[in-house]
């Protein structure tokens, strides 16, 4: 067999795998466990609600320009808000991206592997280096949302938005919410190690 029908396009294969559900893109041929499609259906509906958010937070930006250049007009609660938002829909979009496969990787690696060698390089990764990062952050995140909470934290602006921990409390949650998604993914690739895809391999 010619040498070039092993040549794998990153591009093209990044394309592939972006942007589709996976547990609806490989249903067919992997044994998904019911687990897993429970905790990645819940991590995806939370994370397509939250995208709605950026219709939000457009007209939010159109509002504040119009009234900035039309009437002088410049409310700080707009431009709070909007930070609010844009840090609510990135954060949330973490573990968003974990269920739709559309999360960074050094695909020009990756794709040479074998099946098996990328999931136990995965399984590796989440459980020795992504998932104590998460609970640095998740019990850091914990600690911010608390003490902003008991001294009743808000703007240092006078006519800034109030209750600041509610935006610090993204923190702990959408971590949450990734580590959910990151602990489907290792029983995804555990049971796939364990019993392969339908028709065996």
């Amino acid at each position: 067999m010619n040498n070039k029908d092993h040549i794998v396009d990153p591009v093209y294969e990044f394309d592939e795998i972006s942007h589709t559900y996976e547990s609806q893109k490989n249903e067919e041929t992997e044994v998904l466990p019911n687990i897993c499609k429970v905790l990645d259906s819940f991590v995806y509906k939370v994370g397509a609600a939250i995208s709605w958010l950026s219709l939000l937070l457009i007209a939010i930006i159109v509002v504040q320009v119009f009234l900035r250049y039309t009437f002088s007009i410049n409310f700080i609660q707009f431009e709070e808000l909007q930070w609010h938002l844009f840090a609510i829909i990135v954060m949330f979009g973490l573990s968003f991206s974990m269920v739709n496969h559309s999360h960074v990787r050094v695909d020009i690696l990756r794709v040479n592997f074998s099946a098996r060698l990328q999931r136990k390089i995965e399984i590796f990764g989440i459980l020795f280096l992504m998932i104590p990062f998460m609970f640095i952050v998740i019990d850091y995140g914990l600690d911010l949302t608390m003490e902003a909470l008991r001294v009743n934290e808000r703007s240092i602006s006078p006519e800034g938005l109030p209750y600041r921990w509610i935006i610090k409390s993204v923190i702990p949650i959408s971590f949450i919410l990734l580590f959910v998604a990151s602990i489907s993914r290792v029983i995804r690739h555990i049971s796939f190690l364990l019993k392969g895809v339908k028709n065996g391999n």
